[in-house]
């Protein structure tokens, strides 16, 4: 009998039902508990209250969210917090049964971070054996043509016992050329940059340092040396430190000149490759390869757009593999796909003169070797436990990172945590642990394991011991030949991190009926396949940020599209994200703010967000702390507009319950090649109007085919075209080339040229033949080939082959507007969102038919679109959004009754659906909201309607005077005078009153609304929660006609709106609109705003304050000097008066 655990199953059922299941307009409305977001919920050190804990997960569950994922980081105690709970004791067992106990009573899902602290997967039950390791290495040169009898020293670090030193082998080859000393030293420096310590640097004096600022001009250094010289390699810092933290976008040059013939000569021209910012070891410096010249004097010019910090320089005549550290996969970089500089082969290592001396090493380190006569270079190779820990944990929760190549490490891993946790008579058994997460990849790298050796010839095909200088640096046989072995020892660790730790924890997750969540490591952070290991996870997952600075928040931060490619690829039907995270908040986060980041990545793919962070608050201070410091944006019950987070969360409920129906669609699939490289630029051009995913190559290998010359995921998704491009598929293995000729004879599109060369040594050896089937002998620089049922394209570029196939924009006329669309059935699903800058006011042509509707994720309100033109396969549609909003655009199935096609005013269009991109209206620029030390964020605001179509175009409500036509598809047309639309201020006196306990006025009288920044006291202008607006307006008798708009103007930041007495909307971002029809009477009407602001000013308010003077409480809030920011309801504040008329024959 096969065993359910009912949270998985459950929770999995969820995830696959689609519209037939749950309505699609019910779930739109009401979106089910398992499509709401869910919050990271954070225990800090011992700072832990049983009663508290229950406070915050009712607070979770008030505030419409899923569940909570919960990890313990450290921290030191706060104050009243007593008594302390130590991490794993037999009380903080008892705390996170409490925890598992009281979710499953609150319905809400239960997550753990797969280990104390949020990176990785380590802790004290991790024994050294079992912990990362790393390959380490020691050099001897020695003279040959005698018996050689020495004690090699052992390579470092590994003196410590805990490093678990254990030899691999000791290798000898004849020297290479010049290759006897380490650093070149030059008799003189000199510099366009004279004012910079340049000869403290290269002779490597402590703690010298040079910074290269930009500038029109580039910096050079030249060096002397007192003979001619060669020059075969120059080091680095790693990238990290050599671009001061911006290591994802370096965009700057390193060329390499020698003075010849009384003239400077480029030798090489180097990018620096994208790192990460967690290449910053020192010993794992940035080594580029020189082309060979003999010269007395060279020059090193700096093309950098960006600052460069330099804490070495040193020259080498030694030969090297180009970013040989990043080859070997010591530091994940981007790969130099550049010609091999053109070196003597006297400086290379031939493979078949690798002497093998492993058996001639005693047991204490002593060599005994009859060398043959010359130079030999001797390299005794060990590995060591790299000394990661788990981070950052409380210190007695805090141990050795596990092995990630070997399942061992895995496997004792999780049974020293979350297994222990959730077994039988464990603190969360009995399935209340419904998930386990594994986060941040912030231990480095690992490259090695004890089984590494029979691991890489099992996969590779030969064995690794006499390439192991490879991984030194030395170039063996030629750089290509080095290049190439350096590729299959990433793909070797990349698949041995896929299976033995992703694949392993996964198996052992779903042994306990959790599902695993984990967030981007490979091809981000670390050195492997960006795609392959989300394969192994049930929601795989990303992350967000908000952008305060260059260096974060950008899309080039975090790999949002390669997740969701991943998910999409593999048939993973969630795409999760941890969203919102921010470095240095102020306490001035609000709704809106979030709304236009998260919009932005449901359009990148993602469809289900967890906000970062929830932190657990063990006393009832407000706000109370968010991660300990300025870290994250603080979700957490004491925040201003908690009691209001339900509004929030309904629009995300709603934007992932669409997004997460039927299936992505998508155009294109982008192959990212064979090379194990770095994380694919994001930014890189792509034709606008389509979408595309990316592919690796087990997923082209074992998981596509072709159905009526469409390329089909076993999970039914299909891609038109799958793409080449150049800059990652210049080097394509054997294996890839023999499946896309299947996938072409199958009847597949692909569009690309020939790939330049086979990047391994391993994957079948007729890649020249295979290349010559596919794109001929002497392939020319463009052609259009068929291949058995297919067709391969090349040369015109990709946007040139999809007009030639045919394959129309899916979205055309968005601007910068970002999209998505989704299909279930015969139903067709668009996501638009306009960008923060810009109001969206024009005709997006579709590539879909069908009855057109328009869902709002605010209010969960569904229109039928009554001004649209449809013809063959697409529909041209006006749709008007304010900066940062958003609807979904949903194509029915079904006849199209007539739509209108045009709308005037006094004889001018207002809309037409004449063609797409067309802009129907233009409104300035109002700016809105200030964001401390930062510039103002603009806020367009949305022009008044002037017209709505309601009950399918059966009425017309007008909002302005005029003389109206309506024109419809079917030749018929409509005219109306419109005569009482107006606008009315709202001209009597306004009381305004804040809560008590907070020193403020009390209740003030306005002759308009105002901030709360020009009331008369400190107290009052730096009031931090909801205060209250009152006014009444007097009304004539109303026609039945008649509809009222209530118009706030600017409100910071929430907005609760009742007319007598009625409740009628909350508003949250702009326009601050709302319809009060319903509400009005004739006589006197009293308008009630509660308007909710951030903690943000009065935090500033109270650091100017003596502290038992202070009402709030936080770690590390803004301070005293920080401007403040705008808050309140202001204005202006206004009552549109419109009219509805119907669309009657004759009329």
């Amino acid at each position: 009998m096969t065993k359910v655990f009912p949270i998985l199953a459950s929770f999995a059922f969820a995830l696959a039902s689609t519209a037939h299941a749950e309505t699609l307009e019910a779930g739109f409305a009401h979106p089910p508990q398992q499509r709401r977001p869910e919050t990271w919920f954070h225990l800090i050190s011992g700072n832990v209250n049983k009663a508290a804990l229950t406070v915050d997960l009712e607070a979770v569950a008030s505030a419409g969210m899923q569940g909570i994922q919960l990890f313990h980081g450290a921290g030191s105690p706060w104050p009243g917090v007593s008594p302390q709970i130590e991490t794993l004791s037999p009380a903080w067992d008892d705390m996170i049964a409490h925890v598992a106990n009281e979710a499953r009573r609150l319905g809400l899902r239960f997550t753990m971070q797969n280990c104390p602290g949020w990176a990785m997967s380590g802790g004290p039950w991790i024994t050294p054996g079992n912990a990362m390791r790393h390959i380490i290495w020691s050099r001897e040169v020695v003279e040959g043509g005698s018996r050689v009898a020495l004690d090699l020293a052992m390579p470092q670090p590994s003196r410590e016992a805990w490093r678990d030193y254990r030899d691999i082998a000791v290798l000898a080859f004849p020297t290479p050329a010049d290759d006897d000393r380490e650093w070149l030293t030059p008799v003189e420096v000199r510099s366009n940059r004279s004012e910079l310590a340049w000869a403290d640097l290269i002779r490597g004096k402590r703690q010298s340092s040079v910074r290269v600022e930009p500038a029109d001009e580039p910096a050079w250094v030249e060096v002397a040396f007192a003979e001619p010289t060669h020059l075969r390699s120059i080091s680095l810092p790693p990238v990290e430190l050599l671009m001061a933290r911006r290591n994802f976008d370096p965009d700057s040059r390193i060329r390499v000149q020698a003075l010849v013939d009384s003239h400077w000569k480029d030798l090489t021209t180097r990018e620096i490759p994208r790192g990460t910012w967690q290449d910053r070891q020192p010993e794992h410096p940035l080594v580029l390869a020189i082309a060979d010249t003999r010269a007395l004097k060279f020059r090193i010019v700096f093309e950098n757009k960006h600052p460069i910090e330099l804490t070495e320089l040193r020259f080498s005549s030694a030969a090297r593999v180009n970013d040989w550290q990043g080859q070997a996969a010591f530091a994940l970089r981007s790969q130099d796909r550049s010609p091999p500089p053109v070196q003597d082969t006297a400086a290379w290592v031939r493979v078949d003169s690798i002497v093998d001396l492993s058996d001639r090493l005693d047991a204490t380190g002593r060599l005994s070797w009859p060398a043959p006569p010359g130079g030999w270079t001797v390299l005794r190779f060990g590995h060591v436990n790299t000394g990661a820990k788990n981070k950052p944990a409380p210190p007695e929760a805090t141990g050795f990172e596990c092995d990630k190549l070997s399942p061992g490490g895995a496997e004792q891993h999780f049974a020293g945590y979350i297994g222990r946790i959730s077994a039988n008579g464990g603190p969360a058994d009995g399935g209340r642990l419904g998930g386990m997460l594994i986060d941040s990849w912030e231990c480095y790298t690992q490259t090695w394991t004890p089984a590494m050796e029979a691991e890489f010839a099992r996969r590779r095909g030969y064995p690794l011991r006499a390439w192991l200088p490879g991984l030194a640096g030395y170039v063996l046989d030629d750089h290509r030949t080095s290049e190439r072995f350096l590729r299959d020892w990433r793909k070797t660790i990349s698949d041995l991190l896929v299976e033995n730790y992703f694949g392993r924890l996964a198996e052992l997750a779903r042994g306990r009926g959790m599902m695993l969540s984990f967030e981007t490591a490979l091809g981000d952070v670390s050195p492997g396949d960006i795609l392959q290991y989300f394969g192994k996870a049930d929601i795989p997952m990303c992350e967000f940020w908000q952008p305060n600075d260059p260096h974060q928040g950008g899309l080039e931060t975090k790999p949002v599209y390669p997740a969701a490619s991943a998910a999409h690829i593999y048939g993973k039907p969630t795409v999760a994200a941890e969203a919102f995270t921010n470095v240095g908040h102020d306490w001035d986060n609000h709704f809106f703010e979030f709304k236009h980041l998260a919009d932005a990545h449901f359009a990148l793919g993602i469809n289900h967000l967890v906000f970062h962070t929830y932190t657990h608050n063990p006393l009832d201070r407000v706000p109370g702390t968010s991660f300990g410091g300025r870290i994250g944006s603080p979700f957490i019950r004491g925040q201003t507009w908690w009691r209001l987070m339900p509004h929030f969360t309904d629009y995300l409920a709603r934007c992932q319950y669409m997004l997460q129906q039927g299936h992505p669609v998508a155009d294109v699939l982008w192959c990212l090649g064979d090379d194990v490289d770095h994380k694919p630029r994001q930014d890189s051009p792509f034709p606008a109007g389509y979408k595309f995913d990316y592919v690796n190559q087990d997923v082209l290998l074992h998981r596509l085919r072709v159905v009526d010359g469409v390329v089909q995921s076993p999970e039914g998704l299909t891609w038109r075209v799958l793409w080449l491009p150049p800059q990652q598929c210049g080097r394509l293995t054997a294996a890839t080339l023999r499946r896309l000729e299947e996938l072409l004879r199958d009847g597949a599109v692909v569009v690309g040229g020939p790939p330049e060369l086979d990047p391994s040594l391993s994957e079948g050896g007729d890649f020249d033949t295979l290349r010559a089937a596919l794109w001929g002998d002497r392939p020319a620089t463009a052609g259009d080939r068929t291949v058995g049922s297919g067709r391969l394209i090349w040369g015109g570029g990709l946007e040139d082959s999809l007009r030639r196939l045919g394959v129309a924009p899916d979205v055309t006329g968005a601007g910068n507007a970002v999209w998505i669309h989704r299909r279930v059935g015969d139903t067709e699903i668009y996501f638009v969102a306009a960008s923060r800058d810009s109001i969206l006011d024009t005709n997006l042509c579709f590539r879909a038919v069908g009855t057109p509707e328009f869902w709002d994720p605010l209010t969960g309100a569904v229109t039928p679109a009554s001004v649209f033109k449809q013809a063959g396969d697409k529909t041209i549609l006006p749709i008007q959004l304010p900066a940062a909003g958003s609807r979904f655009v949903v194509f029915r199935p079904g006849a199209v009754a007539p739509a209108f096609t045009k709308v005037e005013r006094d004889g001018q269009a207002l809309v037409e659906t004449s063609a797409p991109g067309q802009q129907n209206r233009t409104t300035p620029e109002r700016p809105f909201g200030l964001r401390p030390g930062q510039p103002l964020q603009p806020w367009i605001e949305l022009p008044y309607p002037e017209f709505e179509l309601l009950d399918r175009g059966q009425r017309l409500l007008a909002w302005e005077n005029g003389d109206y036509k309506l024109t419809r598809s079917d030749g018929r047309s409509f005219s109306h005078r419109v005569t009482g639309a107006r606008s009315m201020g709202l001209s009597n006196p306004w009381k305004l009153s804040f809560p008590g306990g907070w020193d403020t006025l009390g209740e003030v009288e306005l002759p308009r609304p105002a901030p709360w920044s020009e009331l008369g006291d400190a107290a009052s202008r730096a009031f931090s929660g909801t205060a209250t607006y009152r006014t009444s307006v007097t009304l004539g008798p109303l026609s039945p006609d008649a509809r009222l708009l209530l118009d706030l103007g600017r409100v910071a930041n929430v907005a609760e709106v009742s007319v007598n007495g009625r409740y009628v909307a909350t508003l949250w971002a702009p326009p601050f609109r709302a319809e009060i029809t319903p509400a009005v009477k004739e006589g006197e009407n009293l308008i009630e705003i509660r308007v909710t602001n951030t903690w943000h000013n009065r935090l500033v308010y109270d650091a100017s304050l003596p502290a038992d003077r202070r009402r709030t409480w936080t770690l590390d809030g803004p301070g005293a000097d920080s401007p403040t920011i705008d808050a309140g309801l202001l204005g202006p504040a206004t009552i549109r008066v419109g009219s509805v008329h119907e669309n009657r024959p004759g009329t």
